[in-house]
């Protein structure tokens, strides 16, 4: 197939951005873009891991924290942690998410459900400020292997910089190239490592955690030979 049938199978506005991160070479153009997928591929698998992997330790430090299998849907009560005063100005997000999740599961509902249907992003707002005093401040704990004075604030900043990475594979958004569509991968090497240091410190060998699925930093080496 050559550039104009993929122009036209895709739309010229999402092809012509490969095409100009390129000079214009429709041969490069083709190859970038199958090259973003192929790493969009390759975080897809490792995006999908860590953020199971994360959730059960949460969810497990939580279980035990608060002594209860159903600590997310108890924690909605009135006395519960979702349902703090200090949590209002936030209009109760996570405590509403929680609720219209169970609402939505009916019948099929059971905490390890409800546990998988919550988003990544919800998971990472419980390290925010006001949700990790209200829950204990000891959530940090889950990662074992933490370098001594990990703070819960750059826990949280660079779990929202995964969330962001894996909105954009979700999205099929260009990985590969910077606004101004220069070949561009340093932002997106350094999430992914971020997430490899994030499985490192929950306790994991990435290399194995990942086995057979990681081919990231080749797929980046090919990608930037191409600038």
């Amino acid at each position: 197939m050559n550039y104009f049938d993929f122009e036209k199978a895709l739309s010229k506005s999402r092809i012509g951005r490969f095409l100009q991160s390129v000079n214009g070479d429709q041969d490069k153009a083709l190859i970038l873009y199958k090259l973003n997928i192929q790493l969009s591929k390759s975080l897809f698998g490792i995006l999908s891991i860590f953020e199971v992997t994360l959730r059960n330790h949460i969810d497990s430090h939580y279980r035990q924290y608060f002594c209860d299998n159903e600590w997310l849907k108890n924690q909605c009560g009135q006395s519960g942690m979702f349902s703090h005063p200090s949590f209002n100005k936030y209009g109760f997000e996570s405590r509403y998410k929680v609720l219209i999740t169970i609402n939505l599961l009916g019948m099929q509902y059971n905490h390890d459900r409800l546990v998988s249907e919550l988003s990544l992003g919800f998971w990472t707002y419980l390290f925010a400020p006001v949700q990790f005093m209200i829950g204990g401040q000891g959530l940090h704990k889950i990662y074992v292997n933490r370098p001594k004075g990990t703070t819960q604030k750059l826990i949280f900043n660079e779990l929202d910089e995964i969330r962001n990475l894996r909105n954009r594979v979700a999205h099929h958004e260009p990985l590969c190239f910077d606004k101004q569509h220069k070949i561009f991968t340093t932002n997106t090497k350094t999430t992914y490592d971020i997430i490899i240091k994030h499985s490192n410190w929950l306790g994991y060998d990435h290399s194995k955690l990942y086995l057979g699925l990681d081919e990231t930093n080749q797929v980046i080496v090919i990608i930037d030979g191409l600038k």
